[in-house]
């Protein structure tokens, strides 16, 4: 399997907000929110190549300036496999052309019925 990329634009609600994470006032999208918006893009792209289920393992991501409520926030995700099932992706977020964050995130493809470890 070589290089996938994907691109996602998602909208910054109210559920998205730092505020809702104890930052009383700041409204804008939380840093959370923003990983969890590249974790999503980053999986679907992987779903659509490998037809089954990955898991996040890593992230390394800076947030780089603030989107507020309502503002639309286009990811942008390139990965290519580093073997064991590993897929290692850049990711960016931009909005209004500008970008708001980037990082890498590294996804490990997964079977059917993973449940995890116990241990």
């Amino acid at each position: 399997m070589g290089v996938v990329e994907c691109r996602e634009r998602y909208t910054v609600g109210e559920e998205h907000l730092a505020e809702h994470l104890a930052s009383r006032g700041v409204r804008v999208l939380s840093t959370p929110c923003l990983i969890l918006f590249m974790e999503k893009t980053a999986r679907t792209c992987l779903d659509r190549v490998e037809g089954g289920p990955s898991v996040g393992v890593r992230v390394d991501v800076r947030h780089r300036r603030p989107v507020p409520l309502g503002g639309v926030v286009e990811v942008h995700v390139k990965g290519m496999p580093t073997g064991d099932g590993y897929y290692l992706f850049s990711v960016k977020a931009y909005h209004r052309s500008e970008l708001v964050a980037e990082g890498i995130h590294l996804r490990k493809v997964v079977g059917e019925g993973f449940a995890g470890s116990s241990s």
